[in-house]
């Protein structure tokens, strides 16, 4: 083997290795953020809050989550649930919910279809915020959901309750997705795990202020933040709700708090389609959004197999016997920092979401566990598709993403 090919190769090995251990502490930190975090609770700040949840069509659990909106336990709280039209398959359910729970506020507002250059979730969004603005009844706090998450009841609390921090523009939790089969199927599709396993590689790293961007999902802000930052400006002509607000923080040199407590179980039944269908949509919309985290993304996962693959070379056709101890002794490395980032994974989400929830996730955290080259394969892959085009489909509608704040409905 050529001499400098062996550098290379050895230089490939080293950086795998050191990127798995680096994996291995990360997950040391976050389970360190979320044990401190108990301890950290905001309970004095409870302002009057606005609770805003757009809907389009029926998510699997859609009841459970309707359920766990309207009895948060929080004082006083005012439901504004959208949707574009009365036609909407939620409109029912919304009718259903607010009739089953007479004493909690809620009011059903109907958006219309956005427009040629709107996303129809951020047009949503604008329409309640500017109802909010028209009604002025008091809310000191925004709060957005999404309605595919089932909240706790005390989830509304934990995320208010940081706001009282000045230097704090936005709290946000994050989604941990947890797969379910299909109705009228019993076993959980491959795609739905595999979702579930990528989207827990994001939420591992939210934690860190310095990385940590608001998730639509799961945040909230005080009205005056929002007013004072010009949301709705930040909205305009987008599709990503949660990176304009990401980018609306940074302006405001503020900080987005990340709420360990308000890591939400998020039930999904992707099959391969859907799987396809949600990642293309993710890391594209990344990419034009964030296009430096996508970088990191596709460089980090491309780092894995290139080291993997130099490890082995050096392993079968070393030009020394010391390439071939680092070649094993990388292999061992890597072995023994997957096994610690899952276990310690899986001790995150049983502090936070309790063990329900980790029996649930029982065969996901095993596939994790022991085809690490697998879901890394087919995440590189997944990135690299999403690297090219800027035409997605969400909800049944086509966009063409030509810019943060320029999109053309199709």
């Amino acid at each position: 083997m050529n001499e400098l090919v062996g550098w290379i190769l050895l230089g490939l090995t080293v950086a795998w290795a050191v990127q798995a251990a680096y994996a291995a502490v990360a997950q040391f930190k976050l389970v360190d953020t979320v044990k401190n975090s108990q301890s950290k609770r905001y309970t004095a700040y409870r302002p009057k809050a606005a609770l805003i949840v757009p809907f389009k069509g029926v998510e699997p659990a859609l009841r459970s989550n309707l359920h766990g909106l309207f009895t948060q336990d929080y004082p006083d709280y005012h439901l504004l649930l959208i949707v574009e039209d009365e036609q909407d398959e939620a409109y029912p359910l919304l009718l259903e919910a607010i009739a089953e729970h007479p004493d909690r506020p809620a009011t059903i507002i109907t958006a219309g279809a956005a427009g040629a250059n709107e996303g129809q979730k951020v047009h949503n969004l604008i329409a309640a915020v500017e109802h909010l603005q028209q009604a002025q009844l008091g809310e000191e706090a925004w709060v957005f959901a999404d309605s595919d998450a089932v909240p706790g009841p005390a989830w509304l609390g934990e995320l208010v309750g940081p706001l009282c921090q000045d230097r704090t523009a936005v709290t946000t939790g994050f989604r941990w997705l947890v797969p379910v089969s299909k109705p009228g199927q019993t076993e959980v599709n491959f795609a739905a795990k595999i979702a579930s396993i990528l989207n827990s590689s994001t939420a591992a790293l939210i934690r860190r202020e310095r990385y940590t961007h608001a998730w639509g999902g799961s945040m909230a802000m005080r009205a005056a933040t929002a007013q004072q930052a010009d949301l709705i400006g930040h909205w305009r002509g987008a599709i990503s709700d949660d990176y304009q607000v990401t980018r609306m923080a940074r302006e405001l040199g503020k900080r987005i708090y990340f709420v360990p407590e308000c890591l939400i179980a998020s039930p999904v039944d992707y099959d391969l389609h859907g799987l396809l269908d949600f990642a293309y949509r993710q890391y594209l919309i990344t990419r034009i959004h964030a296009p430096l985290i996508f970088l990191i993304a596709v460089s980090i996962n491309a780092l894995y197999f290139a080291g993997m693959i130099s490890a082995a070379v050096l392993l079968i056709a070393p030009n020394n016997a010391h390439e071939r101890y680092i070649a094993i002794g990388a292999l061992l490395l890597v072995f023994t920092s997957n096994q610690v980032r899952a276990t310690l994974r899986q001790k995150a989400v049983r502090i936070t979401l309790g063990p329900d929830i980790v029996k649930q996730l029982k065969s996901t955290f095993k596939l994790e566990r022991w085809t690490t080259p697998l879901w890394f394969g087919i995440n590189l892959l997944l990135l690299l598709r999403a690297a090219f085009g800027r035409t997605i489909t969400w909800r049944s509608i086509r966009y063409r993403i030509k810019a943060p704040q320029n999109i053309q409905r199709l």
